[in-house]
């Protein structure tokens, strides 16, 4: 009974090392993406009327790059580590894709806590006890809902579904050819 639980968990402990594996690599591009995200965002600037918090007119172009931004990086650390993780989890394509969907989603988390974690306090919050023309640069955030959250996900399942597609499909083919060396000159027209 021992020897076969050890036979057991040694089946599974490799899938599991893996999913584990590729849950850390969409934790680390998570928060790489994060602290990029806040450096290539342009800080919107405003100025402070009533104790209210106004960006200026560059400042507010300024304000709805961060979702740009947010999406672009997103995107790019998706398909990037998905399709490392499609290479590396090929022998347990189901558990790389359970792994590949969570992690998207805790990479989508660190990216945004990451890029609000450096980014400044909330200038409204700050307008309330500054002087009028006080100079405050905007805070990060992202405007659009919930849909900025799917670009790591998306991005993630798609490049997983293609590459499990073309890598599939390109070991079908060499096992028929091993199989079958004949098989395509039979099925030509002619």
């Amino acid at each position: 009974m021992t020897d076969q639980r050890a036979s057991g968990s040694a089946r599974w402990l490799p899938h599991v090392l893996e999913a584990l594996a590729v849950l850390v690599l969409f934790a680390v591009a998570g928060v790489g993406c994060g602290w990029l995200w806040f450096h290539v965002w342009n800080q919107p600037t405003g100025t402070v009327v009533e104790h209210v918090w106004y960006p200026d007119e560059e400042g507010l172009r300024d304000v709805f790059d961060g979702t740009a931004w947010y999406v672009v990086l997103a995107a790019a650390g998706g398909a990037v580590v998905s399709g490392l993780a499609t290479l590396l989890g090929r022998r347990a394509p189901l558990a790389t894709m359970v792994a590949v969907l969570a992690g998207s989603a805790l990479a989508a988390w660190l990216m945004l806590r990451t890029g609000l974690e450096l980014s400044p306090k909330d200038p409204e919050t700050l307008a309330k006890t500054a002087v009028d023309g006080t100079e405050l640069r905007g805070r990060l955030s992202l405007e659009g809902g919930n849909s900025p959250y799917l670009a790591w996900p998306l991005a993630s399942l798609i490049v997983l579904m293609v590459l499990n597609f073309l890598l599939s499909s390109g070991h079908r083919i060499k096992e028929r050819e091993a199989t079958d060396p004949q098989w395509l000159s039979r099925n030509q027209p002619g």
